[in-house]
Protein backbone atom coordinates (compact mmCIF):
# COMPACT_ATOMS: atom_id res chain seq x y z
CA UNK A 1 0.00 0.00 0.00
CA UNK A 2 1.01 3.78 -0.61
CA UNK A 3 -0.22 6.99 0.74
CA UNK A 4 0.10 10.16 -1.43
CA UNK A 5 -0.04 13.64 -0.06
CA UNK A 6 -0.83 16.04 -2.79
CA UNK A 7 -0.74 19.90 -0.70
CA UNK A 8 -2.65 22.37 -3.51
CA UNK A 9 -3.00 26.13 -2.71
CA UNK A 10 -6.18 27.16 -1.31
CA UNK A 11 -7.69 30.74 -0.05
CA UNK A 12 -6.01 30.96 3.86
CA UNK A 13 -4.42 27.57 3.73
CA UNK A 14 -3.78 24.51 2.04
CA UNK A 15 -6.10 21.97 0.15
CA UNK A 16 -4.41 18.30 1.37
CA UNK A 17 -6.06 15.57 -0.51
CA UNK A 18 -4.33 11.78 0.57
CA UNK A 19 -4.06 9.00 -2.01
CA UNK A 20 -4.45 5.36 -1.28
CA UNK A 21 -3.01 2.96 -3.32
CA UNK A 22 -2.36 -0.92 -3.56
CA UNK A 23 -1.88 -3.50 -6.00
CA UNK A 24 -4.48 -5.34 -6.94
CA UNK A 25 -4.04 -8.71 -9.08
CA UNK A 26 -1.26 -7.21 -10.60
CA UNK A 27 -3.00 -3.30 -11.60
CA UNK A 28 -2.81 -0.47 -9.29
CA UNK A 29 -6.13 0.13 -7.17
CA UNK A 30 -6.83 3.63 -6.17
CA UNK A 31 -9.00 4.88 -3.82
CA UNK A 32 -10.89 8.44 -4.13
CA UNK A 33 -8.59 10.93 -2.43
CA UNK A 34 -9.76 12.18 0.99
CA UNK A 35 -9.71 16.07 0.77
CA UNK A 36 -9.56 18.18 4.08
CA UNK A 37 -8.33 22.18 4.04
CA UNK A 38 -5.70 23.39 6.37
CA UNK A 39 -4.37 26.35 8.13
CA UNK A 40 -0.73 25.25 7.30
CA UNK A 41 0.81 22.60 5.47
CA UNK A 42 2.38 21.10 9.18
CA UNK A 43 -1.52 19.99 10.03
CA UNK A 44 -1.87 18.07 6.66
CA UNK A 45 1.67 16.28 6.93
CA UNK A 46 0.17 15.63 10.83
CA UNK A 47 -3.12 14.35 9.48
CA UNK A 48 -1.27 12.14 6.62
CA UNK A 49 1.30 10.29 9.25
CA UNK A 50 -1.55 9.78 11.54
CA UNK A 51 -3.52 7.84 8.64
CA UNK A 52 0.00 6.41 7.09
CA UNK A 53 0.30 4.93 11.22
CA UNK A 54 -3.12 3.01 11.68
CA UNK A 55 -2.69 1.25 8.35
CA UNK A 56 1.52 0.32 9.47
CA UNK A 57 2.95 2.57 7.23
CA UNK A 58 6.58 3.91 7.33
CA UNK A 59 5.89 7.01 4.73
CA UNK A 60 3.57 8.89 2.97
CA UNK A 61 5.17 10.22 -0.17
CA UNK A 62 4.32 13.96 -0.76
CA UNK A 63 3.54 16.16 -3.65
CA UNK A 64 3.54 19.93 -3.55
CA UNK A 65 2.07 22.09 -5.70
CA UNK A 66 1.92 25.37 -4.25
CA UNK A 67 5.18 26.34 -5.37
CA UNK A 68 5.27 27.85 -9.17
CA UNK A 69 8.12 26.48 -11.18
CA UNK A 70 10.97 28.79 -12.31
CA UNK A 71 10.70 30.62 -15.38
CA UNK A 72 12.45 28.82 -18.38
CA UNK A 73 14.67 31.53 -19.48
CA UNK A 74 15.55 34.43 -17.46
CA UNK A 75 14.17 37.45 -19.02
CA UNK A 76 16.32 39.01 -21.91
CA UNK A 77 18.22 41.79 -21.36
CA UNK A 78 18.70 44.86 -23.89
CA UNK A 79 21.92 47.38 -24.16
CA UNK A 80 20.42 50.63 -24.09
CA UNK A 81 23.02 53.29 -24.38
Amino acid sequence: MKLTLILDPAPGGVRASLVEEWDEGGQVARMAPRVRLFDADEAAIRWARALASRRRLDKVYLTDNRKQPPPPFPPSRTAEG
